[in-house]
């Protein structure tokens, strides 16, 4: 015998000797029973509807199988797609396909609100599908009925959704065209989400789910504060994630229709959950389109109107040298000194190639007007210094940057006189986020900032732009 078999031995007579008992192999555990429940999530859709078809298969394959399969949305329908945006009923052919679809609940994201509170309350009534929105109080107005939360039960389980909608634009509002939430108030989604620590006992929930649009930072300090929240589904930021927090999980699914998240739920019979995260990307899924929504998906897309070829680009631009070009049209279009754009209202890239209204209008798709104001040299150095948010410009003067200072001097390097007279045209976006800037417009034009950059192609139409290396 081995050394350690003799050893083992007297172990064991040891053990019986004094009347303890010898080694036994332990009986394994009973699993624990579970619920498994799926919950596929998207955000950030902004319009696109051209993978519905491959959606709508994948959805539907998933519910054969489980009857505990809900569909929800983390905000930003709207905006960033003209055939949608354009639609006579601005916005229609969005909550037509995701009413088909299936959809559960959307909460309201910022860009929900682009359209005006008229069309949204229109559309929210055509919806099959819940919107929530907590932190928003729309008083006589119409958003006046927008509930806190849903609840909705699929196989006998109970899920309580929360709406929470971000409020990071000047004076604690959402970030859209302040003109178009005129009359609503908003909170800080997160300092109140504590109201709802008893949601689910109230209920009789089985899982609550804080639906929110405000990015993964709030997301996260929302999470870490509430303990009794099971989920975040986070939009906004347009990131791709599945994270656990402790015991709780966050998840967020990219944008624009091109992925789908996943999240598999097993809820066990003491309350506990296990959460596993999948991101699905529709534009490479080998799935079988469901014909009726892809027949209904090439109606909504029949507009030649859209496809009219007005100029071409002869690069691949990217976001930075796209803003370039959108503000040095702009100022060739107004004969203006200077123009500024707000970055994030430059929503997609001038690729090489023809270029069409359909390019335009999905790179600047908010409809925003059109404004020209008339300052002094100081006025505006004043103007540029006070814009806190991020802007691309154009002007045929120069700009000196001494760190928080910005001088403006002519082509020489020459600093203008504080008192020569100069023009900015900007769109009304910015003027009415940052009201205390600006007084009463010299001129406002007519049209949107996307159709005179339609003008701009039309007029110069001899060549292709190419705004190579730009970063104004």
């Amino acid at each position: 015998m081995t050394t350690f078999f003799l050893s083992l031995m007297a172990s064991i007579i040891s053990a019986c000797s004094s009347g303890t008992d010898p080694i036994t192999t332990p009986e394994p555990s009973t699993p624990k029973s579970f619920t498994e429940i799926v919950i596929f999530s998207v955000n950030d859709v902004h319009g696109r509807i051209y993978n519905f078809p491959k959606l709508k298969t994948l959805l539907d394959q998933e519910r054969e199988k489980n009857n505990q399969v809900f569909f929800v949305s983390a905000g930003d329908l709207f905006s960033g797609n003209p055939i949608v945006d354009f639609h006579p009923d601005k916005g229609f052919p969005l909550i037509d396909l995701l009413s088909k679809t299936g959809l559960d609940v959307n909460v309201i994201g910022n860009h929900e609100f682009d359209y005006g509170q008229e069309a949204l309350t229109a559309r929210m009534n055509q919806a099959s599908f819940d919107f929530v929105c907590y932190n928003v109080d729309g008083g006589s107005g119409a958003l006046a009925q927008v509930p806190e939360y849903t609840l909705i039960e699929k196989g006998g389980v109970k899920i309580a959704f929360v709406g929470v909608v971000e409020t990071s634009s000047p004076g604690g509002y959402p970030l859209t065209h302040p003109r178009k939430i005129e009359g609503l108030t908003f909170v800080d989604g997160n300092a109140g989400f504590g109201k709802f620590a008893n949601l689910k006992n109230d209920t009789g929930a089985d899982l609550l789910v804080a639906l929110t649009h405000q990015g993964e930072v709030s997301d996260e300090a929302l999470l870490r504060a509430n303990p009794f929240i099971d989920l975040v589904i986070g939009g906004h930021t347009n990131k791709e994630y599945g994270i656990a927090i402790g015991d709780d999980f966050m998840v967020m699914s990219g944008a624009h229709l091109e992925t789908v998240g996943k999240t598999t739920i097993k809820l066990y019979e003491d309350g506990t959950t296990d959460f596993a995260w999948q991101l699905i990307n529709l534009d490479n899924l080998n799935i079988a389109e469901n014909a009726e929504i892809a027949d209904l998906v090439e109606a909504y897309n029949n507009k030649p109107e859209f496809y009219e070829v007005i100029g071409s680009s002869a690069i691949d631009h990217s976001r930075d040298e796209t803003a370039c070009f959108y503000t040095d049209a702009l100022r060739q279009v107004s004969g203006s000194d200077f123009i500024i754009q707000n970055r994030g209202g430059v929503r997609a890239n001038l690729d090489q190639g023809e270029v069409t209204p359909f390019d335009i209008y999905t790179i600047d798709p908010f409809g925003n007007g059109f404004e020209t104001y008339s300052f002094t040299v100081g006025e505006m150095e004043n103007v540029l210094e006070s814009i806190p948010t991020s802007y691309s410009y154009s002007t045929h003067y120069n700009l000196i940057f001494q760190g928080d200072q910005i001088e403006i001097a002519d082509a020489n390097g020459n600093l203008l006189d504080d008192n020569t007279a100069v023009t900015l045209s900007i769109n009304d976006y910015l003027t009415n986020v940052f009201s205390s800037l600006f007084d009463e417009p010299s001129f406002i034009y007519e049209l949107t900032t996307a159709d005179y950059l339609i003008e701009f192609f039309r007029a110069h139409a001899e060549g292709p732009v190419d705004y190579s290396g730009c970063t104004n």
